[in-house]
């Protein structure tokens, strides 16, 4: 019977093995030095206990490093034998080696792993201990490492991978590593076996015996492989457009005021705006990245323009001529060849016509021409995908909508047929038609072709919904299946005015969607609202089914099941959580993430108007900024730029002369060197001076040693430069400058939700003035002739002070002489609800107290 159980758990972890590794991708991140102490991620294999072997035994496990980090020392695990001696596998950034740690002492086994397999790919390490003789082996894929002698207490021990708190063996140092498939062999039998393919908790299932290891601040693998997550949204000037930068992980989104850059390699990822002019961007352009040259490109076929970007000044060459007709080639697909050097457009619709014309622009003579086909016929169309392979030969163009007239009145109808075009030989060559089933649908502009497992990845989307939905796919480039990987993500679909695309990034190894939403090119201000998706590569199938053969052991068949179904439950419960979810990027602060989603912010209280006819500068509520032409451009500041502009500004209004050099460094850059300091106290002082041009006649000049905000511009509107001269012209209450005072704080408290050390005496100074000039107020204000302006100044005290007890009163008394009951009772029961969260205890003073 023994023997029978024995064989069962081999059958049975040898299934699990084939189960986790057939199309899915699982395993745990640890976050490391990059993320707070307190936030580092630890596995502990028996939190409760240790575990104890009578024979000889063997850990494996699979361990992958992250790219792209700064810090990779510290401990992939350390095994604790008898509470108090440490066998530790660590890794030394220094020397790039792997070593074993007995107690105090380095041992002889010390390793390397080549970078490219030890970045890129799955690295199996085993520790295999010999407890009769003392001995430790090392195998790397199965291949001798390196054997010591090992002091050993007892036969039972502690498994603690990454960070670990425990007793004086606690740590925080590990390398940003993942881990999967940890496996204990007791001589050589199956005892344990942990795949790490849980998708949330902070729990993970042995699953031979069932016993529970426990996991702290868990990054799952698996659900990053299933689910599409919306990294980035938000809004731009003009008809936005899309390209990717390769090989420094970059996307850029082309408008009219303003280039967005999203950078994936950053942990976390950041998104900058570059403040530039882009004159008469005309719908229908397309941008593109040309990796090999590292030149951005706006590309306006009907017009045979390629305009590039220049990096040095942040400019556009050129602009588009003005008075051109729409474009006649709407979704038209391009690509860059490397085997010639030349940009090729291909498809489209305009007209009432759809296209299958083939153009080539010559960077070098910056000329373009048509390409005649030489191969098998290509219908005209548009809404096709188009992906090219590494080496620039080929381009394969997958699907669409067209007819074969061309002529959008004859006979238009879906195409799934896919096409290879040879660069060299400039012909088609039609591969096979895809299945598309009952359901029709067209392409995203690109797909990305992987040469090596000769695959194709895609979006497709319904084309007949405004609230459509993007799919992503993978098929074969030699037959005509395919399968759906993922989830859904939300595409707002209006034909000519929307836009989506894909992107491979080899360096984050993700897949980026882009979905863009023009608004109508009739309309007053043209606009795009963008929105940013990531997934990690390679994405598995959405609700993956693994045939398991027939077994005569009913246990195993039904064990698998059940842990299937929990995967499938656990799935389900994850993305209720998280299909909602909002990703917040580096360079885009809480404050402002709700600015960040749309460009034309009504605000209604400016300058005692409900429009922004001025350009303005608020301080008092969220931080704001509207430009000369009325619009917000909060989200050009980065949280440097903001800082920084708020440092000199508050310093110049509060003193008169502004801020030195050495005070800057200090507060923004008091953890670097002096020369670094001033690097980047120059570089972000000319962003920061392009950024007030926008605003108006005011820069930031350096005078006499200190760096002062200077305004010339008659109609330029800074809340707090208004705030402190009606301060310094009343220091005590006077009842004319109550109105202006009103209309000033009203948009709530100081910088709110804004928060820096060096700040706190200014908002704290800032908040007892305006309690002291309201409170002030309501003194030479009448409740039974201005019980409104009473409430409303009432009101201004409790932005800056929740639980002013003067407030209170005035205000409940205000409602009572109104005969506003209701609204005087739960005024009241609002400030003892706050009070009694704040303070602990309840407000001693009744209702009755307060309004008598």
């Amino acid at each position: 019977m023994l023997l029978m159980w024995r064989l069962i758990n081999s059958i049975a972890i040898a299934v699990l093995v084939h189960v986790n590794c057939f199309g899915q991708t699982y395993g745990l991140t640890f976050s490391s030095h990059e993320a707070f102490l307190e936030k580092r991620t630890s596995l502990d294999l028996s939190p409760d206990d240790s575990l104890c072997f009578s024979k000889n035994f063997n850990l494996g496990f699979d361990i992958k490093f992250i790219p792209e980090k700064e810090t990779y020392f510290g401990y992939i695990i350390r095994i604790i034998n008898g509470n108090d001696l440490n066998i530790d596998l660590i890794y030394d950034q220094r020397a790039s080696m792997f070593k074993i740690i007995n107690g105090e002492t380095i041992t002889d086994i010390s390793f390397a792993i080549d970078s490219l397999q030890l970045y890129k790919v799955w690295t199996t390490l085993n520790m295999v201990f010999d407890l009769d003789n003392n001995q430790l082996k090392c195998f790397i894929n199965g291949k001798m490492a390196g054997e010591t002698s090992i002091k050993l207490k007892n036969s039972c021990f502690k498994l603690l991978w990454g960070a670990n708190d425990f007793q004086q063996f606690k740590t925080r140092d590990l390398p940003p590593m993942q881990l999967k498939n940890i496996k204990i062999n007791e001589q050589q039998k199956p005892r344990y076996f942990w795949p790490l393919d849980e998708i949330h908790g902070d729990q993970c299932i042995d699953k031979i015996t069932g016993r529970v290891a426990r996991v702290k601040n868990p990054g799952w693998i698996k659900p990053k492989h299933l689910n599409w997550i919306q990294v980035a949204s938000f809004t731009l000037r003009g008809y936005g457009g899309a390209a990717f930068d390769s090989k420094k992980d970059k996307l850029y989104i082309a408008g009219s005021d303003s280039l967005a850059i999203y950078t994936l390699r950053n942990d976390p990822p950041v998104i900058d705006f570059i403040p530039n002019q882009h004159q008469n961007l005309l719908v229908g352009h397309q941008s593109i990245y040309d990796s090999v040259t590292d030149k951005l490109y706006d590309i306006y076929k009907d017009q045979k323009k390629v305009i590039p970007f220049d990096f040095s000044t942040a400019q556009w060459k050129e602009g588009f001529a003005l008075g051109a007709p729409i474009t006649e080639f709407w979704h038209a697909n391009k690509f860059i060849s490397v085997a010639d050097s030349s940009l090729y457009v291909i498809a489209g619709y305009g007209q009432l016509r759809y296209k299958n014309e083939i153009s080539r622009y010559h960077f070098s003579t910056k000329t373009w021409d048509r390409v005649t086909n030489m191969g098998d016929s290509f219908p005209p169309r548009y809404l096709a995908a188009l992906g090219t392979t590494a080496d620039g030969q080929f381009a394969y163009i997958l699907g669409g909508y067209g007819s074969h007239t061309g002529d959008q009145m004859l006979d238009p109808n879906y195409y799934y047929d896919l096409y290879r075009y040879d660069v060299k030989n400039r012909s088609f060559k039609k591969i096979y038609n895809l299945k598309p089933g009952a359901n029709q649908f067209t392409f995203a502009n690109s797909m990305i072709i992987d040469s090596a497992s000769n695959q194709y990845y895609a979006l497709i989307f319904p084309n007949d919904l405004f609230n459509s939905h993007l799919q992503l796919i993978r098929g074969s480039l030699s037959d005509s299946t395919f399968q759906q990987l993922g989830n859904p993500i939300e595409y707002n679909y209006h034909d000519i005015q929307s836009f989506a695309d894909l992107y491979y990034s080899q360096v984050s190894n993700k897949l980026i969607a882009v979905t863009m939403l023009y608004s109508k090119y009739e309309a007053k201000e043209q606009t795009t609202q963008v929105k940013i998706y990531t997934i990690d590569f390679p994405p598995d199938v959405l609700n993956d089914s693994v045939a398991v053969a027939k077994s005569n052991n009913s246990r195993l068949f039904i064990f698998l099941s059940v842990l299937a179904l929990a995967a499938l439950s656990g799935y389900v419960l994850f993305k209720s959580k998280f299909r909602n979810k909002k990703v917040l990027l580096a360079g885009v602060s809480p404050e402002t993430e709700g600015d960040l989603t749309t460009r034309n912010v009504n605000v209604t209280d400016n300058h005692f108007q409900g429009k922004n006819n001025r350009s303005s500068i608020y301080f008092f509520g969220q931080f704001q900024v509207i430009d000369k032409e009325g619009y917000d451009i909060t989200r050009l500041f980065t949280p440097l730029l903001k800082e920084l502009l708020l440092v000199i500004i508050i310093h110049s209004i509060k003193n008169g002369r502004g801020i030195s050099s050495e005070g800057i460094n200090e507060i923004l850059w008091h953890d670097k060197s002096e020369k670094d300091a001033k690097n980047n106290r120059s570089v972000n002082l000319v962003k920061l001076k392009l950024l007030l041009e926008k605003v108006g006649d005011c820069a930031i000049n350096k005078e006499e040693g200190f760096w002062q905000f200077q305004n010339a511009d008659k109609d330029l509107y800074i809340d707090y430069m208004k705030y402190s001269s009606l301060i310094q012209a009343n220091p005590k209450p006077v009842r004319e400058s109550i109105d202006p005072l009103l209309h000033i704080i009203n948009r709530g408290p100081f910088l709110f939700k804004t928060e820096y050390g060096w700040l706190d005496n200014t908002k704290s100074e800032v908040s007892s003035q305006v309690i002291d000039q309201c409170l002030g107020y309501l003194v030479h204000l009448d409740m039974h002739k201005e019980p409104e302006k009473i409430i409303e100044v009432a009101n201004s005290i409790f932005y800056f002070d929740p639980l002013n007890e003067e407030a209170l009163i005035y205000k409940c008394k205000s409602l009572v002489s109104l005969k506003r009951y209701t609204q005087a009772n739960n005024a009241y029961l609002k400030f003892i609800k706050d009070y009694r969260e704040i303070y602990g205890e309840d407000y001693v003073k009744s209702f009755h107290e307060i309004i008598t």
